[in-house]
């Protein structure tokens, strides 16, 4: 089925700037149920609706594009217009990629002459989606610059206060939705897993293989809630830390092994100031942690930024992210992460795109069995990210 909105039809859609917090709780009964009782398919049609009214809204509000029809079929969506005039035609697809459950976007200039009686919704609002499971993209997107944002990634680092000097980085996560559903405000909410590994390596080692130093584990569950630019999600999730048996061997002197390990409750929102530009921040709580002497509060702010042109033929795309945080455990120093490069917009490894970034670290370390160290590096990677 194909969802059409018109050049008026998206009015009713001014609304997307109401933000309100969402609670939500769904237990794996429900999820088994859906499952069981095959309500996964048939909602495809109902997602459509969601994406064609939030890209008009889109449209209208960052483009003044009120005269474009939006055509959007299991996710793929068709902007038909007379012309974009000045606008940036990569603009306004970057923009619309973000949304998510979003494939891919196309647009079509041209006169438009299309019937749209069949398949067009009445005035009344479009029809809301339904409860889905295991749906596509995200709700809240990733935190860039985030150290211990899971995802796929490995980098070369060298280290300017500490040894060793020459390190390696590999990353190895992911985030994605069980069940997600409608909620109030013409938004949605859903639930979702988040898994990850955090490694570090001596490349530098004597011995010559490349000694693992560190190892962080994470493991989450998140609900989120989006409505228009805003969005945010609740989580508990825990983490441990292990440093590498090649690192305690190879040292020099004894070793001071910390059992670090905490569960935490937190609580981000992201707010899109346009298509190019995002804000988010917020807070959280250990909730248990071992050592028992760790202090318990966490803090988080981020911007991140993405150009609205692009180069060589629309397929690279200059992004700069910057993440700040500052944690009762580290006293409250501030750890400054800042990444910048490229994102290559037609190379994907199935819904993520390659980026290549380099990268600045500086303030109490983001690996577990260090956190009481102060640390700096410089370094470059590659990374895949939704």
């Amino acid at each position: 089925m194909t969802v059409i909105l018109g050049p008026h039809d998206s009015e009713r859609l001014h609304r997307f700037l109401i933000w309100s917090t969402v609670k939500v709780a769904t237990s794996g009964a429900v999820f088994l149920a859906c499952l069981v009782l095959g309500t996964v398919p048939a909602t495809i049609a109902a997602d459509d609706s969601y994406i064609a009214g939030y890209a008009a809204a889109v449209l209208e509000h960052e483009f003044n594009a009120s005269g474009a029809i939006v055509q959007v079929d299991k996710g793929v969506v068709v902007l038909t217009v007379d012309s974009l005039g000045t606008v940036d035609r990569q603009k306004v697809i970057s923009a619309l990629e973000k949304i998510p459950g979003v494939v891919r976007v196309e647009v079509r200039e041209d006169q438009v002459h299309i019937d749209v009686h069949e398949s067009q919704p009445t005035s009344q609002a479009p029809a809301k989606p339904e409860s889905k499971f295991l749906p596509r993209g995200l709700l809240v997107a990733p935190f860039h610059a985030d150290p211990r944002w899971p995802h796929f990634s490995m980098a070369s680092r060298q280290l300017t206060l500490e040894q060793p000097s020459n390190t390696g980085s590999a990353n190895f996560g992911e985030t994605f939705a069980l069940y997600r559903n409608t909620a109030p405000l013409d938004g949605q909410w859903d639930i979702a897993l988040q898994a990850g590994v955090f490694s570090i390596f001596n490349m530098g080692a004597s011995s010559g293989s490349k000694d693992l130093v560190n190892a962080d584990y994470t493991v989450g569950l998140l609900t989120s809630y989006r409505t228009g630019p805003f969005s945010g999600f609740l989580r508990l999730h825990h983490q441990s830390s292990h440093l590498g048996d090649e690192f305690i061997l190879n040292s020099q002197g004894s070793v001071n092994r910390i059992n670090l390990s905490f569960e935490e409750v937190d609580l981000k929102l992201s707010y899109e100031l346009a298509s190019w530009i995002r804000i988010y921040g917020g807070g959280g709580m250990l909730v248990n942690r071992d050592p028992n002497y760790l202090r318990r509060g966490t803090s988080q702010v981020g911007i991140e930024l993405a150009s609205p042109g692009t180069f060589w033929g629309g397929t690279v795309r200059p992004v700069a992210y910057a993440d700040f945080q500052a944690n009762a455990r580290s006293n409250w120093r501030v750890a400054s992460s800042v990444m910048a490069g490229l994102q290559f917009e037609n190379a994907r490894i199935g819904d993520r795109k390659i980026q290549l970034l380099v990268e600045y670290f500086g303030g109490p370390s983001p690996n577990g069995q260090f956190y009481t160290q102060n640390t700096e590096w410089f370094g470059f990677g590659v990374h895949l990210y939704y």
